[in-house]
């Protein structure tokens, strides 16, 4: 039985079952509203029924690890995968399947091994319609928000994965996908529904869980946003452009407000901005990664958006690696241990939500 006030739509039962208590949902930080919902959440502990075969992930120091890559990010394409015992969270399909299966091979996974894929939203850089087909002979479940059917529905991959119950739906709740991965979606603003994510994944049944914060096609962000996603292990977030690169493209200034608007894309230093904001949030020991998602091949360049970035770390007196994510070939491909550290509580600096971030 769920709790009062609660239906199925918070938990997909029909892939899982209540066997217990779920502490792992609770090992971060949460402001009150999120930390009430999360001890809601915390009276089960869901368990994947067997989607595939489990083992521990080993990195390359041989401790147990979550994996991290990008296996393609930009306007061609963008694709990540999150892997933890053995079984891989896919957050978004936006190439085609034989290009997926060699960006998996070129990291040490394959799409046997992918227990569920995500969807941030439905323009074509970020969901393929063959890929869909991939999945469904495959019988791997697809996450998307109920805003997407409309668009997904003219794709016959997607109606393949319909037909044969493979669709399931999130909304702003957490839900735990097959792999026994905790997902939280975050609402962004782009110029049709769109969503990050922060992903926990254990390594092992009693370990800390691996956060991984996921933030991109946003064109502006809020302070409830960067609440979400503090004390992540890896951050994600967009770096599209350089505002004088984008506004000296020579594209059409339609194409150029659009970027540079509230509904379009973050540039170098609103993502480091956002940096920021969350560093501010989170404990020392926390955020060891940052990588730089959705760079753009006309209006940035890499070497302009992680100084951007570092210059946003090196405030805040912390060592991050910072990465560049790219188009081709698979970068970056990282394995992330279970942080040690003793979280302190840090007071939210309003339980409220603020309006937009201007430009």
């Amino acid at each position: 039985m769920l709790p009062d006030g609660w239906t199925t739509g918070a938990i997909d039962l029909s892939l899982f079952s209540a066997v217990g208590t779920n502490d792992a949902l609770l090992d971060r930080t949460f402001t009150l509203p999120r930390l009430i919902h999360f001890r809601k959440l915390n009276l089960f502990k869901v368990a994947a029924r067997k989607a595939s075969p489990t083992r521990t992930i080993q990195g390359p120091g041989g401790a147990m690890s979550v994996q991290f890559a990008v296996l393609a990010s930009g306007s061609r394409g963008n694709s990540s995968l999150v892997r933890s015992a053995g079984a891989g969270l896919l957050i978004d399909l936006g190439v085609g399947p034989r290009i997926l299966d060699a960006r998996l091979a070129s990291v040490g996974a394959s799409l046997d091994r992918i227990a569920a894929a995500v969807l941030t939203h439905t323009h074509g850089d970020h969901v393929d319609n063959a890929t869909l087909h991939a999945l469904a002979r495959r019988n791997i479940p697809l996450y998307c928000h109920e805003s997407h059917r409309g668009g997904l529905s003219r794709q016959s991959g997607f109606l393949a994965l319909d037909e044969v119950s493979l669709i399931r739906h999130y909304d702003d709740r957490p839900f735990l996908t097959p792999a026994g991965m905790s997902v939280e979606p975050l609402t962004l603003s782009h110029d049709q529904p769109t969503f990050g994510f922060r992903v926990e994944a254990k390594t092992s049944r009693r370990g800390r869980a691996v956060a991984v914060g996921y933030m991109a096609d946003t064109g502006c962000w809020t302070h409830g946003m960067a609440d979400l996603l503090a004390d992540v292990d890896l951050l994600g977030v967009e770096f599209n452009h350089d505002v004088e690169m984008q506004r000296l493209s020579g594209r059409s200034w339609a194409l150029i407000n659009r970027n540079l608007g509230n509904r379009g894309h973050l540039s170098n230093r609103q993502g480091a901005d956002f940096v920021s904001a969350v560093l501010k949030r989170s404990n020392r020991g926390s955020v060891r990664h940052v990588v730089l998602l959705h760079l753009s091949s006309q209006c940035n360049l890499p070497a302009l958006a992680v100084r951007e970035a570092k210059a946003a770390i090196r405030v805040s007196g912390r060592r991050i690696a910072v990465h560049a994510a790219q188009q081709a070939p698979a970068h970056p491909n990282l394995w992330i241990e279970p942080s040690r550290r003793r979280l302190v509580p840090i007071l939210a600096a309003s339980v409220a939500e603020p309006g937009w971030l201007p430009f």
